[in-house]
Parts: structure tokens; sequence; C-alpha cells
């Protein structure tokens, strides 16, 4: 999300990074706009029709048919109308506190529950054991990735896994997650009929299980206490199914971000740019910061270049984000102060990126 080189992509903005193999043409483009790949082809009344026979499945499933992660984004906003406006859907609303969300993040969720008359659960993660979760996320050498996108992997699946478990307690026979296309391929989710497209999401796969295992060990070394559901095998138990809404409709974030503005008021978290295409997760600044210091591009950035190729992002609306977008080096060390880590961020910036860097100073 930080720019750390003019060598930038005229087309998706993608910026040149040795780490992923991304380099630029003469004419400005990057490797993977040029490659010539196909997209790959969705059967979209089918796919439609087997979410809906998902739904018909559980009707009348009391007290709840569904649930539905709400996050106060776009995506879970869009998908929260869709749910209860065109399907009738009787769902209750499940809304996670990790303890680093910006507030606007519970607002808006909130917000989209009342206006949707659904009730919702707000369900607070223990700050003690969060802060410890995230320390060894961000600072274990044997987790760390270039791109810092450890973080984000680890922390989504245990989010999930964490609904899906209340789902169960409660009797709620599925659970909805507003996850894009991307990230639903990346969690080996993806309903693919492409030969290749299958072996790279198999092989992400177990390299997904490999890395787990690794933390695994990682945290039983630190405490044997919570390790099964901080880095869950699965993600989600055997008599809940999760569904991905975006598997069986077309991902459209511009159109979403219009639909939910004029029908449920929900207001975008400019945060990170006044330009709406990110999250509400304070911890994004961070391992973003640190993919930037690595000169890498982030798993976000490797997102927005799929989707200005697959046409369902706008490049203008990409560039005037990546333009509104600044390192906020004062927030950020208040994070790590937050996060108590301040000691072991210390040692990785100057290890990493060496004394002169500016989030290290700071500390």
């Amino acid at each position: 999300m930080y720019r750390y080189t003019e060598k930038i992509c005229k087309k998706c903005h993608l910026q040149e990074d040795a780490f992923h193999g991304i380099t630029l043409n003469e004419q400005g483009l990057c490797s993977l706009c040029v490659k010539i790949s196909k997209s790959p082809k969705r059967d979209w009344d089918n796919l439609q029709k087997d979410f809906e026979t998902k739904l018909d499945n559980v009707r009348g499933h009391l007290p709840y048919e569904g649930m539905i992660m709400m996050s106060g984004g776009k995506d879970s906003a869009y998908m929260a109308n869709l749910l209860k406006k065109k399907y009738g859907m009787n769902l209750l609303a499940f809304i996670i506190d990790n303890n680093y969300e910006y507030p606007e993040t519970f607002d808006n969720a909130k917000t989209i529950a009342h206006k949707l008359d659904m009730p919702y659960i707000f369900y607070r993660q223990d700050p003690k054991l969060m802060r410890q979760y995230y320390q060894v996320l961000f600072c274990e050498d044997a987790l760390s990735q270039q791109d810092c996108g450890q973080v984000c992997t680890f922390c989504g699946r245990f989010l999930i896994r964490t609904a899906t478990d209340f789902a169960r307690c409660m009797g709620i026979p599925l659970v909805f997650s507003g996850h894009n296309p991307e990230q639903i391929f990346l969690m080996g989710e993806s309903i693919e009929t492409d030969l290749e497209r299958l072996t790279i999401m198999e092989f992400t796969m177990e390299l997904v299980a490999e890395d787990t295992q690794k933390a695994s060990e990682v945290w039983g070394k630190i405490t044997p206490a919570h390790t099964n559901r901080l880095f869950p095998r699965s993600l989600a138990p055997k008599d809940v199914s999760l569904v991905f809404p975006f598997q069986h409709f077309p991902y459209e974030p511009e159109k979403m971000m219009r639909t939910v503005r004029d029908e449920l008021d929900w207001l975008p978290i400019k945060r990170f740019s006044k330009t709406y295409i990110a999250s509400g997760c304070r911890l994004v600044k961070l391992w973003a910061y640190l993919a930037h210091c690595s000169n890498t591009n982030s798993y976000v950035d490797l997102e927005f270049s799929s989707q200005v190729r697959s046409g369902t992002l706008a490049s203008e609306t990409v560039q005037k984000f990546y333009s509104e977008t600044n390192v906020e080096i004062d927030e950020l060390s208040a994070l790590i102060r937050e996060l108590d880590m301040t000691k072991e961020m210390k040692l990785l910036l100057e290890k990493q990126f060496g004394k002169t860097n500016e989030l290290l100073q700071k500390l």
C-alpha cells in the first residue's frame, strides 16, 4: 500500500518487486499485465443456483438460518443487504473485536445491523491473548515473510474459525463470509474448474498447512494453551458450512460501494485513503509498512492489481488510492507500544532495515 519505488506498472500500479518476481518492461507494464492469462470461466447462473440451494436447505431452521461475519466494510455490508433483502434470510450478525480495529469498524457494523433489522453479537477477543498472539505473528523469525503476509494469513483463519465455532455452539448451520475472490482462492476455498488454477490452489494450501504446523510449534514453546484455536487446521467444524457469496456472484467492488451507500447509509472508513478500498484493521498499516521497508508489494497491492486486470476495479480508482495514502509513523509507533512489543520491533527493524529506519528512530 505504500510506495517504495518509482518503477510502477502504468496499468495495474504494482511496484517492481524482486521478492514476488514483478518486473517492468520498456513500455512500463509489469510482468503480470504482460503475461497472457485467461480469466477463470464462471457459470454464474449455476453458481447462483448452487448458492440458492444452500439457502433453501436451511429455510425454517431456528433460531437462525445463518450467521454473517460483519466487519463493517463494503463487502460484508453488501452481502448482508443481499441476504436480507433479496433472499429474506433470518440472520445473526457476528462482529469480532480483535482489539486492534478502528472504532468506525464497529459503528458501521452496528449501523448496518440496525438498518437491516438484524440482531448482532459483539464478540471481543481476550486482550492479553491477542497482544501475545500478534507479538508472535509480527516478531517471530520462524514465521516472518518478507512481505509480512503471515499476519493476515493466520489472523484471517483464526477469525473465521472463531465465527464458525460460535455458530456451531448456537446451532446455526451456515456462516457467510464476505472475503473477495483473491482471498478465497488463497484459502483454498475457491470453486475452480481450470486445472492450472486448481494446481496452484492445492499447492498454496500445502504451504498454508506447513506454515500452520510451524506456527503451532512456535506457539507451543511459549504456551501450550489455545494452540488449536489460534492456528486451526480447518476453517469450520463438520456441522457448519462456510459460504463465500462472492464465489457465486460477480465481485464488483465499486458497484457494491455505491449500493451500500445508497441503501444502507454506509460510510467508508478513510483511515488509509479518502478513496475507500482498504481495511478497518489498524494492524494492516503496520505490516504494510514492513512490506514497504522490504521493498515488496503487500498482498493488498497484489489484490488491487488482480482486480484491475480482471476489470472489476478501475485503474484510476487504485491510482487515486495510492496518491492519498501516506505512512503515519506516529500512529505506527503508538500501535507498537500498545502491542507491548517495542523491544522486539526495534530488534526486527534494525536487523532488517538498519539504524536509520524512521520508525525505529521514533521508538
